[in-house]
């Protein structure tokens, strides 16, 4: 084993683990670019060739290994099923069927966890507890239980030692991410190293129970008083890092749609109910839950809902509020220029062709114009234009991919129910009220306000950096980043060359070495050759037949 892989990546049977399941589900080919193949045993690579499986679409081979690697590759999968800014369409659509199975931990260590985290016996915390927990995932287990005062709560229980397998996981992910960066040169352009940094970070988030408590406080605050939503109520007392503890809420998972229909709820004001919460969320509080499968969504007998799991949230500042209205308006509107506007103004990255992204969107609206307002599929339309930002390298923040991603899961659901709902319907009123208020003075006055205070701020910091700026170029210690493609193959051509040259000089000297010590060299002999001119000819085969292989290699490429 090389000593920068033992460097590198701490458990080396894990390490062999993944490499023998990747090898197995038919990424060999990845293995050789990225120089691992020889460290999957040889009886491995003689018997996976027997059970090769016959579906080769890349997504669905993908979707399989992060299956069987467990937990944390199954959290990986699931980050890059909402996130169509960091993996293709098809690769989304394919990881959304990932199943988070996992067997469940012993009540004993449950147990365990709690008194240890709490500081006090079962019996002293809880009137009643139940041993067989209401739901499993790959970080925790939720029970059932009564508080001594009655409270009907939900405790959540990280499992044991998953942050250490966790943490190993990452770190053999960031590995092979480097690797991949470095030899292929298809998979470099998804920046593999940022989508396993963002992983690690999502991650460390939803193991500390902690934030997701204060993430819970806030919707609590946010949408108390509310008729139509639910939050559950945070025991703080009762949580810690490893244990969450949370009001219990009674209702049916709104992926239950024959429960729902059995108990004749009313579907549409659900739904209704269910897009005001999650526009009222990314508009008026400016944070939303980023995690909206229907799970996490609970309807109740009134048809109101509630939110639960709090892990993982977004954030909606006024100005990327004011983007998503612009974009959200522009699709409705179908107008195009108010699409591609809001969309550049986010950011483009250098080289975006501008007039290809133009037309890119301009097919997509042309193709609603004629069509009536309530039979537009905004979920289609947002994941479209989703796509072709990925394609385009433009800087849409993850915030708003997040809210794209619940809308688009929300109408899903509502179409799997209703195949006549229209989003649109329900959505335009809203955003038609949010424009209204932009119109309104009191806003226009606040907003003028804080451009003033902008403004304000850079002219005061203008005359520094200005006089930093200057005294760097009268000093010759600006740097200016320039980034050329030719330029770079220009400098390895260069610098090939000059390694072949120095390789060719070598040679040459040691065949000539070699040539004048078999005249004059006495002592002991190699194939009637002088030891140490038979030593420098030897060396001088070895290469010059380094060098022939490299020059083939070269010519194959570019075949």
């Amino acid at each position: 084993m090389p000593f920068h892989l033992i460097k590198e990546v701490r458990d080396i049977k894990r390490f062999n683990r993944i490499l023998a399941v990747l090898f197995e589900e038919g990424f060999d080919f990845l293995l050789s670019r990225i120089k691992l193949k020889h460290n999957v045993p040889i009886t491995k690579r003689l018997t996976s060739k027997l059970k090769k499986s016959e579906d080769k679409k890349p997504e669905v081979m993908l979707r399989r290994t992060l299956e069987r690697l467990g937990p944390t590759f199954i959290k990986l999968g699931q980050l890059l099923s909402v996130r169509p800014d960091l993996a293709p369409k098809e690769y989304c659509k394919e990881l959304e069927k990932l199943q988070d199975n996992v067997p469940e931990f012993p009540f004993n260590e449950a147990k365990s966890i709690i008194e240890k985290e709490l500081g006090k016996s079962m019996g002293q915390l809880f009137l009643h507890f139940e041993k067989k927990p209401i739901a499993s995932a790959s970080i925790s287990q939720v029970y059932r239980a009564v508080l001594k005062n009655g409270d009907k709560v939900a405790v959540k229980i990280q499992r044991p030692d998953v942050r250490r397998i966790m943490e190993t996981d990452i770190e053999i992910m960031i590995y092979f991410a480097k690797l991949l960066e470095r030899n292929v040169e298809r998979v470099r352009m998804f920046n593999p190293s940022k989508i396993v940094n963002e992983f690690k970070e999502w991650t460390e988030r939803e193991l500390d129970f902690r934030l997701e408590a204060r993430n819970a406080g806030r919707f609590y605050q946010n949408f108390r008083g509310s008729r139509t939503v639910r939050i559950p109520k945070v025991y703080d007392d009762l949580s810690t890092e490893r244990v969450l503890t949370l009001e219990f809420i009674e209702g049916t998972e709104l992926h239950n749609i024959s429960e729902i229909k059995k108990r004749k709820l009313d579907f549409n004001k659900i739904m209704k109910n269910g897009f005001d919460a999650v526009f009222t969320q990314v508009f008026v509080h400016g944070i939303f839950h980023a995690d909206p499968h229907p799970g996490n969504i609970i309807i109740m007998g009134d048809n109101s809902i509630a939110f639960v799991d709090f892990g993982i949230v977004g954030y909606f500042d006024e100005k990327l509020k004011n983007k998503c209205v612009d974009l959200l308006y522009g699709i409705v509107e179908q107008n195009e220029e108010l699409v591609v506007s809001t969309l550049t103004s986010m950011g483009m990255e250098n080289g975006t062709d501008y007039d290809q992204l133009n037309a890119d969107i301009g097919f997509i609206i042309q193709r609603l114009q004629g069509s009536q307002i309530k039979d537009i599929k905004i979920s289609r339309v947002l994941e479209e234009i989703l796509d072709i930002a990925l394609k385009h390298k433009l800087k849409v923040p993850a915030s708003f991919v997040l809210f794209g991603k619940t809308i688009i899961i929300l109408e899903g659901v509502a179409l799997e129910y209703d195949p006549n709902f229209k989003i649109v319907e329900t959505a335009k009123p809203f955003i038609e009220r949010i424009i209204a208020k932009r119109k309104n003075p009191v806003y226009m006055l606040r907003s003028f306000a804080h451009s003033i205070e902008r403004y304000k701020k850079f002219a005061e910091e203008f005359p520094e950096k200005a006089e930093r700026a200057l005294d760097k170029i009268q000093r010759g210690t600006i740097k200016v980043d320039i980034e050329d493609t030719d330029i770079k193959k220009l400098a390895l051509e260069i610098d090939r060359s000059s390694n072949r040259v120095a390789y060719g000089l070598l040679i040459a000297a040691l065949l000539i070495t070699s040539a004048i010590l078999i005249n004059i060299e006495k002592g002991p002999t190699i194939l009637g050759i002088p030891f140490l001119a038979f030593f420098s000819f030897f060396f001088a085969s070895v290469f010059a037949f380094i060098l022939f292989v490299s020059i083939l290699r070269e010519k194959f490429r570019h075949w």
